[in-house]
């Protein structure tokens, strides 16, 4: 049985029916193909997986999708700069 979860990513409204149980990093790469931030083995311990929710740093390996629901997430790709450069953070 799947469960409906809305969140904002990158500044975009996204609503997607998951399984209730898949982690925020899966759910990001497998359904909304944000690829660019890593998963190192699900287990919160190297930080490749990190995204910024509601301004925090979160390991998104130790978060449910659903636990994400209502707030807003960044990952790397909301960090592309217009025309191809790189954003400050990222440069």
């Amino acid at each position: 049985m799947g469960v409906q979860v809305a969140l904002t990513v990158n500044g975009e409204a996204v609503t997607r029916v998951v399984e209730p149980n898949p982690l925020l990093v899966r759910f990001s790469r497998d359904t909304l193909r944000l690829t660019g931030t890593h998963a190192g083995g699900d287990s919160s311990q190297c930080g490749a997986c990190t995204v910024r929710i509601g301004g925090r740093a979160v390991k998104r390996c130790g978060l449910l999708a659903v636990q994400a629901a209502g707030r807003q997430v960044g990952t790397i790709e909301g960090l592309a700069a217009p025309a191809g450069t790189l954003h400050p953070k990222r440069a």
